[in-house]
């Protein structure tokens, strides 16, 4: 009965903070009962080791997990190599938990912040957007694989992209050669054919793309039936204006944060925003400096989610899985 207690502050904790950022303001009892969220989990190791969360007034030791929620008064504690980075909420900073210390206590959220800067803003939408994905991982379903299927466009794919980010991406075989066509409301402004690889940034000298317009992407084989999405390209003054944000919330939290944190609320933001192309991209390039982060694989796989592919979610969640001993119930 208690673990359900706890599930149920934070999930009345969590939907306060969601209304928070979408300006309803939440019941006050909400808040006076349990206590605000404080910070999240945003990078976690294992290794051989372990880390656990104790919630605030009591209760048992339980294993944390990547883009956990925490409350103020929570404990956690690491052992046997294993390590955690918490965010604070309100522009606070970032703690380290690792054996060489003992338990951590989160400290409560102070009152009144994060409520007139723009940089507060945009880090608690941020925040938000991380807290509910934390809760958003299916069990994978098992599927068959063959050569045969045909591609899957993964970007830009039913958004809007950033004018700067004219790059795009498909699932695919590297055998395979692929033809490529951009289509506007009066046809096909660019096509390309033989194109070998998985993605094409769009030509210099191809006609410009018009902010506002939805354009098809479309890619297709021989042998396959063609796949396509529809995008939007944002003006540059609106780009410029998404730009600036992304440099407002990284100030905002302090270039001495941990780099993989940064890229959470980077892709946060970006996700938020509805800009799930430039989000991915973001996380991608994490991996490929440290393809031991669960956060990240957790994150890439909600982003595939968000964008209905799941076959690509599925793999992205069993990698978290797998780099949490199998420790992650959501």
């Amino acid at each position: 009965m208690r673990l359900d207690r706890d599930r149920r502050r934070r999930l009345v904790a969590s939907l306060g903070l969601a209304l928070l950022i979408a300006g309803v303001a939440p019941p006050r009892a909400a808040f006076a009962q349990t206590g605000e969220v404080a910070g999240m989990i945003t990078e976690i190791k294992l290794g051989k080791g372990a880390v656990e969360v104790k919630p605030a007034g009591g209760g048992d030791w339980r294993p944390a997990g990547p883009l956990m929620s925490l409350l103020g008064g929570d404990t956690v504690r690491a052992s046997g190599g294993g390590s955690a980075v918490i965010l604070l909420t309100g522009g606070r900073g970032t703690i380290r938990v690792d054996g060489t210390a003992g338990p951590m206590v989160v400290p409560g959220a102070q009152a009144g912040e994060g409520k007139v800067q723009k940089a507060q803003a945009l880090l608690s939408a941020s925040f938000g957007f991380l807290s509910s994905r934390a809760k958003e991982m299916p069990q994978t379903v098992l599927g068959t694989r063959s050569w045969l299927k045909p591609p899957a466009v993964l970007a830009p794919r039913n958004g809007p992209v950033l004018a700067d980010a004219l790059r795009f991406e498909w699932w695919g075989s590297r055998l395979s050669r692929y033809t490529i066509q951009i289509a506007g409301p009066s046809g096909v402004v660019h096509e390309r054919a033989g194109v070998t690889g998985a993605r094409l940034d769009y030509p210099a000298d191809a006609p410009p793309l018009l902010p506002g317009v939805r354009y098809t992407f479309r890619v297709s084989t021989e042998s396959q039936p063609p796949q396509e999405a529809w995008f939007e390209v944002l003006s540059p003054e609106r780009t410029r204006e998404v730009r600036a944000s992304l440099a407002a919330l990284e100030r905002e939290v302090g270039t001495a944060a941990p780099s993989n944190t940064l890229v959470a609320l980077r892709a946060g933001f970006l996700a938020q925003q509805g800009f799930v192309h430039e989000a991915r991209r973001a996380v991608l390039a994490a991996l490929e400096k440290d393809r031991d982060e669960p956060t990240l694989h957790l994150l890439l796989g909600n982003l595939y989610s968000q964008s209905g592919l799941p076959e690509q979610a599925h793999q992205s969640f069993d990698e978290a899985r797998f780099l949490m001993g199998g420790k992650l119930r959501r």
